[in-house]
């Protein structure tokens, strides 16, 4: 039996914070206080429970931190570990971590049986788990005759994941052909939810007559994964995932996508809406019925005040804010706004809002309004016209993204452009009308008329120069229907012949103008459970691979002594942070009266390289320790000083290159550092992308390079305007044989030669590695840029520091099966991503991980000579960036791994190169330096 006295201690620390989430902490850190009790507070009860390794490091963990003096604490520890380990060997722990109720949680987590459960946890209310539970005992049962582990595991697998054709070649292949339980039979025979001749063009790749034959025969016969595991395992042997034949068949996708809400895209928003009416009403207008829900939802919801959170997602969704605006005749005060935010500007918006203009001159009712409202024939022209466009081009106010008029200018509007003779309602006045067109406020974000009205207020230098003109090339969608336009960088023109590549897309519904590239994954809400996720891939048969991410509901963090609401910010001493389902995110700032340069821990600023096994290289022992790595998660040296093929980790059938990884999701164990590559693959298949050698010779396809016999330089095209110059040292600390080779790897330049020394962390953008190294000179002498965390040297650029969802990437992770799937919660998956959403083809986006085990990105020009226009357009993508992370725009939490993404902070100031030789420059910030949205 439990220990009573330690369940009832431990259940009235969890009933006194019942918000606190999945990793909470043992009781015992309550008698703690110091490094001591933040170590404590982050070793789950839940992880001790499944985990025997976290039982055995979390002694040795707690050593380092806490005096063996603090008897008390040390006592509770020792017993809650006892108990801990004494029923370690129930399978049902590894179903702990899906209770929602934190006092079922806990007492999971130091069970021994489903009985002891019985006073804690409600079938009725925690589904999830208790069929967890049930799985994992119907497995414990059935496959504890078979005798060998591999088998059994597998076993065991096929419980959890029953009808995966793959799971049930795995067992066969495994030499378990002759230990399959009668149960596991019935398991595996599960109709297929799709037509099995899907899979007949595998039967192409058969390697003998007589597997060619079966394989047709059993694929327009069989009704049961079984059937066909059966007939094909006889004929076609032997058995090997890599061989062509098997490849296909457990790799082969549906030909029929997966059904998707009418919006997926906008569904998401559905949970930004105040009213629980609103929220209904969004939730049935694009999850199925459009036409009704959809006007109801325009009438009652979108103009509200309320709401605005809700209609500037779903307009997001639509019609996101991007940089730029030209090309207009009749709005021809709103061309050459080069960084200046717009919804809709095009041609068609330009023509609509002549049109508008028109029909208001001529007495036509302003629609939008609700009452039969008329332009007095007093109002000025060019007032008329700016409205109109205004309307139709909807620029956007950079802090919220927001399109509304100013309060002010709608009021000044009212009183010299409405007909008030016309309205015979007497309640209307300027004020009622301007509720619908503006902020209720007088000081909230918004769009004013004034700019664009009088000439002189425009910025001359925002009309560029040919030669320094910035290219969208995807602004007005050159692509086809089903395809996604993407910006090529400077130095990749040649390959394609235009700044830009149409990418096969997947749309989010069939209402849906958003779309995501062939081979990334989505996030799609679900439609049994409102608020809740799963995630697919997009394929080129449409969307496959889909699984229902386990639901964790919290509308509020616990933080020490109080609740902080979802999404709300607050300060822990001086560091702002961030309330996100449960879980809260901080900046890491030094809190004393003048912020003096320096690093996480205090560590020494000493460049001795260790790498994690997440596969990122901490300057020092003493950051990797700060980062809560262990002496057995750390190796000596960089990363990128390691061969990981040294060991010949692939199959004599396959070839090992390096492809360097940082892996987002602590569960990567390990976090891998090579791929795998068939011998005899295809040299024309061109999915994989180009790479370049290192003698910088372009070729089609890694498996063409291998063929060839050269060696990996980098992924990606050969580029140019970067010099082969090398070794360069990275702002992440690790050393690239050239500069284009940091470049291809989205990775910022610190400076030339190998890696010397690491940057102290500070406000202000300067050189902060003193004589030790030779900072290159900036593009630009005076810009706006940064110095990245733990960097030497300043660059010119926009930044920002990025804050993500820890525990929503490992739900990810735990549900991928196959390796290459995993590549999607890495720092590379989302680097990409992030990319994609820069539409200026001079801007690239570049990134790294902090110290603190953040995201940094830097978004610089591509030129070695760049005009201001383009600097500042790289500046202005960085705030777009952070604006749409902060305000959870679709075009965020669409896609995996971005919806993790849940705060993000402006980092750049003004820099001049007069700091480059020590010269005082007291810092200048641009914009806002550190943007926090508050939501209510």
């Amino acid at each position: 039996m439990l220990s009573i006295g330690l369940l009832m201690t431990m259940l009235a620390l969890v009933v006194a914070n019942p918000f606190l989430d999945a990793t909470q902490e043992m009781s015992c850190c309550s008698l703690a206080a110091g490094s001591c009790r933040s170590v404590c507070s982050k070793i789950s009860l839940v992880v001790l429970g499944a985990e025997a390794e976290a039982r055995e490091n979390a002694t040795r963990r707690l050593l380092e931190f806490c005096s063996v003096e603090l008897t008390e604490f040390w006592a509770c520890v020792n017993s809650t570990l006892h108990e801990v380990k004494k029923d370690g060997n129930w399978t049902g722990r590894g179903c702990c971590y899906l209770a929602q109720n934190p006092i079922c949680r806990s007492s999971c987590a130091l069970a021994g049986s489903r009985k002891h459960l019985n006073d804690t946890c409600r079938p009725s209310d925690e589904l999830e788990f208790f069929s967890c539970l049930e799985k994992r005992e119907e497995a414990e049962h059935c496959c504890i005759t078979v005798s060998n582990d591999t088998c059994r595991s597998i076993c065991q697998d096929l419980f959890y994941k029953p009808g995966k054709m793959s799971n049930l070649k795995l067992y066969t292949s495994k030499g378990c052909f002759h230990q399959v339980p009668k149960c596991l039979k019935s398991v595996a025979e599960v109709k297929h939810a799709e037509d099995p001749k899907q899979h007949l063009h595998c039967c192409n790749e058969a390697s003998s007559p007589g597997c060619l034959e079966t394989c047709k025969r059993i694929l327009h016969t069989a009704t049961t994964d079984q059937e066909i595991m059966d007939a094909l395992t006889e004929k076609c042997k032997p058995v090997l995932p890599q061989s062509p034949f098997w490849s296909c068949l457990l790799k082969s996708g549906s030909s029929k996508p997966s059904r998707l809400p009418l919006d997926a895209g906008k569904l998401s928003c559905c949970t930004k809406a105040n009213k629980p009416s609103c929220q209904n009403l969004c939730w049935r207008a694009f999850q199925s019925d459009w036409e009704s829900g959809w006007l109801q939802l325009d009438a009652e919801c979108l103009s509200s005040s309320l709401e605005g959170e809700l209609r500037r997602c779903l307009e997001d969704a639509d019609d996101p804010c991007e940089i730029g605006c030209s090309g207009l005749s009749y709005c021809a005060r709103f061309n050459d706004r080069s960084t200046t935010l717009f919804r809709s500007c095009s041609t068609a918006a330009d023509e609509a809002a002549k049109w508008e203009a028109d029909h208001w001159s001529r007495g036509g009712i302003i629609r939008g309004l609700g009452v039969p409202v008329r332009a007095a024939a007093s109002c000025p022209a060019e007032t008329l016209r700016a409205a109109a466009c205004l309307l139709q081009l909807r620029p956007c106010e950079t802090r919220i993204h927001e399109t509304r008029l100013c309060r002010e200018d709608c009021l000044e509007l009212m009183a010299s452009c409405v007909d008030w003779t016309a309205i015979t309602e007497p309640p209307y006045t300027a004020a009622t009308l301007c509720g619908k067109l503006s902020p209720s406020s007088s000081d909230a974000p918004c769009v004013s008329l004034k700019p664009f009205i009088l000439e002189d207020t425009r910025d001359n230098e925002s009309v560029p120069n040919l030669e320094e003109d910035i290219v969208t090339p995807c602004k007005s969608n050159p692509c086809a229907q089903a395809e996604i336009c993407q910006p090529l960088r400077y130095g990749q023109y040649g390959q394609y012949g235009q700044p830009y590549r149409c990418l096969p897309a997947c749309s989010l519904g069939e209402m849906s103008k958003q779309l995501v590239p062939v081979g990334s994954w989505l996030q799609i809400p679900r439609f049994d459970q409102q608020g809740c996720l799963r995630i697919c891939q997009c394929t080129s048969h449409g969307l496959d691979k889909c699984r229902t991410l386990n639901c964790f509901k919290f509308n509020s963090c616990w933080v020490h002594d109080r609740y902080i609401a979802h999404k709300a910010n607050f300060y822990l001493e001086c560091n702002p942070c961030h309330c996100f389902e449960g879980e809260f995110t901080c900046s890491k700032k030094n809190c004393a009266e003048i912020r003096v340069p320096s690093l996480p821990c205090d560590c020494p600023p000493h460049y001795v390289p260790v790498c994690g096994r997440l596969g990122f290289t901490f300057a020092s022992a003493c950051l990797a320790k700060c980062a809560e790595m262990s002496a057995n998660e750390v190796e000596f040296g960089r990363c990128s000083s390691r061969d990981p093929c040294a060991s010949n980790p692939c199959d004599t059938s396959e070839t090992c290159v390096r492809r360097n990884r940082v892996c987002l999701s602590g569960l990567h164990k390990p976090c891998r550092q090579y791929e795998c590559v068939p011998l005899d693959c295809d040299p024309r298949d061109e999915s994989t992308g180009p790479v370049c050698d290192k003698e910088n010779r372009q070729h089609p396809s890694i498996c063409a390079m291998i063929r060839t016999g050269a060696s990996l330089g980098y992924r990606g095209p050969c580029l140019e305007g970067c010099t082969l110059r090398g070794p360069v040292c990275g702002a992440n600390g690790e050393i690239y044989a050239t500069e284009c080779a940091a470049w291809a790897e989205r990775t910022v330049l610190d400076y030339f030669g190998p890696c010397l020394a690491v940057g102290l962390i500070g406000d202000r953008a300067e050189p902060r590695c003193a004589h030790l190294v030779q900072c290159p000179r900036l593009i630009e002498p005076y810009c706006v840029g940064v110095t990245p965390p733990g960097a030497c040297c300043p660059v010119c650029g926009g930044a920002a520091k990025l804050f993500y969802s820890k525990k929503q990437l490992e739900r990810i992770y735990y549900m991928m099966d196959e390796e290459a799937d995993k590549d999607s919660v890495t720092l590379d998956a989302l680097l990409n991503a992030l990319a994609r959403q820069i539409q200026v083809a001079q801007c690239a986006l570049r990134g790294m991980m902090t110290p603190d085990r953040d995201v940094f990105i830097v978004i610089q020009s591509t030129s070695n000579r760049p005009s201001t226009l383009q600097l500042r357009a790289c500046v202005t993508e960085t705030e777009k960036l952070v604006t749409r992370i902060s305000e959870r725009s679709p075009k965020i939490a669409a896609e995996v791994p971005l919806g993790a993404l849940t705060r993000a902070e402006i980092a750049h100031s003004y820099i001049s190169s007069a700091i480059t030789s020590g010269t005082c420059f007291p810092p200048m910030f641009f914009g806002i330096v550190l943007l926090y949205i508050v939501i209510s």
